[in-house]
């Protein structure tokens, strides 16, 4: 296949393509007025147009495209282990192992790239170069380092914070997040290749520094920001009064949440509590039997949440819910015993929540929730109060903060961005429910317009270059930091990532594509060859 990058909206194109046909009418009107009478006329004429086709064509440089015969180049980053190289090299044959210093000068129809820790010049030759080839990017990490380490950069106080990432062990181990000596949340991970997840309730406000411990050794840092975290109002409405429910209200208002406990003491006769003056509620606790009451929709339409608690049959309590409330939460019985154990004190019922892509599950206790317009989550949960009864204060309140982080409600506005953030890689800021959407973020020195959503005018997204590292603030209302990491393993293969994707639209985890295009342009002194044959077969032809 023959193509061009002829640019035909460039005014010196059009311009050179005039002068062109400008050239060709004079060529003739000279032949026809000097030369019609004289002999070979016809054979002038040929060599006058080809000349003229020739200078054409270099014009628009054309080149050959074919899905044969196209030309694989490796490059490999210095810290690949030559092991790895060569198993790699053996895999690809026929490809060229090529240096960093030999971009420029050996082009290739796809190039391979192994490895994430090059300089600055390698991704600015890759840039430069006239035919960009098919990028494919293979990492490498270590064995016990980690990879693809994902976690939020700022969230309220009381919210959860989530870390993912991934790595690959020589042998069985336990990965940890602490704060101060304390245990937030581990998992325990096999030999091999291995997704983790952990998660814990951020207690936090400010700047906030946990690591990441393998057995016990320290392999990264974790850097965020808690914001305040808004006191909830918390109503309870309940048909019978029961000492688990009196206990969480109690602990609630402990906490600084306000609190309305209602329920029934018999007909026609209720009870309430109210603990620090509650008001409208931000959240509803109640039972399945509720699912369908007045106050438990008209939470759900306000965009507030509702958690349902002490379930008895959870195949017929969830049906219950998913009707009045159109959810669509579903178990799966696990067990024929009454209830199984979920810690040394704490058990739930005998069922397990299936998995679903619009639902999110804690990922310590039988919890999920579901958005709708407001949040609706339920609980396997048996009792808790036997934790306190035991003084184990501790354990109650952290199953309890886990579950208020997934149960409260969204909290307006909200400003948010991944970590880790990395000097010179580009970082996108999220603005959800501002009214009115900022014009502008303010970033340390550096001000960002923001770009507003073309589905919700109330949310929008800045992109900018730190160039600066450490704690940058945002000069908001609630004083919020950014935190820049100047070094770290992974800031490679972040910035490995965002060339590729800022190059081409590839997904770095997909295979060699078996038709990468092969092009092919006529070399520069091919061009001259031919054209200085033109110009000397007209000079020639008249003395002949």
């Amino acid at each position: 296949m023959i193509d061009t990058d002829f640019n035909w909206t460039e005014p010196l194109n059009i311009l050179l393509l005039v002068a062109a046909v400008a050239l060709l009418a004079l060529q003739c009107w000279l032949l026809f007025a000097r030369h019609r009478n004289a002999g070979r006329f016809g054979t002038r004429l040929v060599f006058n147009g080809l000349l003229w086709v020739s200078l054409l064509t270099w014009l628009f440089d054309p080149y050959f495209q074919s899905n044969a015969g196209s030309k694989t180049g490796l490059l490999i980053a210095g810290n690949v282990p030559s092991g790895v190289a060569g198993r790699l090299r053996d895999s690809l044959a026929g490809a060229e192992l090529l240096r960093a210093d030999e971009i420029a000068g050996r082009p290739v129809d796809t190039l391979v790239i192994v490895g994430q820790e090059f300089d600055e010049k390698v991704f600015a030759s890759i840039r430069q170069l006239k035919n960009m080839p098919v990028l494919h990017w293979k990492p490498w990490f270590a064995a016990d380092a980690l990879r693809n380490l994902q976690w939020k950069g700022v969230l309220r106080k009381g919210e959860m914070q989530r870390i993912e990432g991934g790595i690959r062990l020589s042998e069985k181990k336990t990965l940890q997040v602490r704060y101060a000596g304390r245990t937030l949340d581990s998992v325990m991970l096999n030999a091999g290749e291995n997704r983790f997840r952990l998660a814990f309730p951020t207690f936090s406000e400010g700047r906030t520094t946990a690591t990441i411990d393998l057995d016990g050794r320290t392999i990264d840092t974790l850097r965020f920001f808690g914001q305040p975290g808004q006191k909830l109002t918390v109503s309870f409405l309940l048909d019978n009064p029961d000492f688990e429910t009196r206990n969480l209200a109690t602990w609630l208002g402990k906490q600084g949440h306000s609190v309305l406990y209602a329920s029934s003491l018999s007909k026609n006769i209720r009870s309430k509590l109210n603990i620090n003056r509650a008001a409208e509620p931000d959240l509803v606790v109640t039972s399945a039997s509720n699912a369908a009451d007045a106050a438990v929709k008209k939470a759900v339409n306000a965009g507030k949440s509702v958690l349902f608690l002490q379930l008895d049959d959870p195949v017929t309590d969830l049906r219950a819910i998913n009707n009045a409330l159109g959810t669509r939460f579903q178990s799966v019985k696990i067990s024929n015993e009454e209830s199984v154990t979920v810690s040394n004190s704490l058990t739930a019922l005998p069922f397990r929540f299936e998995a679903s892509s619009f639902q999110l599950q804690a990922p310590h206790y039988p919890v999920v929730t579901e958005k709708t317009t407001g949040k609706i989550a339920v609980s396997l949960l048996n009792e808790t109060f036997p934790m306190q009864l035991s003084g184990d204060s501790i354990a109650y309140g952290k199953v309890w903060n886990e579950i208020l982080a997934y149960a409260r409600p969204a909290q307006a506005p909200v400003i948010e961005w991944d970590a880790p953030v990395y000097q010179n890689v580009p970082v996108t800021v999220h603005l959800n429910n501002f009214q009115p959407v900022p014009r502008f973020l303010t970033v340390g020195e550096d001000t960002v317009s923001t770009i507003v959503s073309a589905l919700n005018d109330r949310s929008a997204a800045a992109t900018f270059l730190p160039e600066n590292n450490g704690w940058l603030g945002l000069h908001d209302s609630l004083q919020t930091e950014l935190y820049v990491q100047d070094y770290s393993p992974l800031r490679h293969a972040s910035r490995m990532q965002h060339f590729i994707l800022s190059t081409q639209e590839l997904d770095a985890t997909t295979g060699l594509k078996d038709d990468a295009v092969s092009t092919r342009r006529l070399p520069g002194w091919a061009w001259f060859t031919w054209l200085m044959l033109c110009l000397a077969a007209l000079w020639i032809e008249p003395k002949l």
